[in-house]
């Protein structure tokens, strides 16, 4: 029992020894982050993180996330949810254009089952008052260069692998008027704190 105990305290100690926190924003390049850091893959937000940590732990470390053009993630997010079959849509799929209107236009519970996985990325990264919680954001259309310096600055020499490809069309291909403004009002708050345009 004793041992069992210590091992406990061993496993948590490794998961906090680290003097980083990365906040994985779904459809981020997380996975190969994840993977280049050598740390667990999870889906939690920075609020999430900093309770299950502590206060303390928290200030102590370098806080990053990585963000991406909204359009450009919901065309990705799309793809992945198809090729997953998350709410039956790899067997029942339905036109990019449709899936846009049922999920983000009416939140259709069929389509909008994981609200944490559609919310802004701001959402993401900030407490209740709107303060992000974040220190350093990577933006995804410069992950490489971004993830270097991040890499030098934490004295973690990494290689980025490319986890999870896709090889869907230029994310400008899929819309219309009408889901171009459905995607920019609900992320209106990404767009403006990232200055992000179609």
């Amino acid at each position: 029992m004793f041992g069992q105990l210590l091992e406990r305290v061993a496993v948590t100690r490794h998961r906090y020894m680290d003097d980083f926190v990365f906040i994985h924003i779904n459809k981020t390049a997380g996975s190969s982050i994840s993977k280049a850091l050598n740390i667990p893959f999870e889906h939690k937000t920075a609020m999430q993180k900093r309770a299950e940590i502590g206060e303390r732990a928290w200030c102590e470390k370098c806080r990053f996330c990585v963000v991406r053009n909204p359009w450009d993630k919901v065309v990705s997010h799309y793809h992945y949810r198809i090729k997953t079959n998350q709410t039956g849509l790899g067997e029942q799929p339905v036109s990019f254009k449709q899936w846009v209107k049922l999920a983000y236009g009416e939140q259709d519970p069929a389509y909008y089952d994981k609200p944490q996985m559609f919310m802004p990325q701001v959402n993401w990264i900030s407490d209740e008052k709107g303060q992000l919680l974040v220190d350093n954001i990577l933006f995804f259309e410069n992950l490489a260069l971004d993830f270097a310096r991040l890499s030098a600055k934490l004295n973690r020499p990494a290689r980025l692998p490319h986890e999870k490809p896709s090889s869907h069309r230029h994310y400008q291909e899929y819309y219309d008027d009408t889901t171009r403004q459905i995607v920019a009002d609900w992320f209106a708050d990404d767009i403006n704190t990232f200055s992000y345009r179609f």
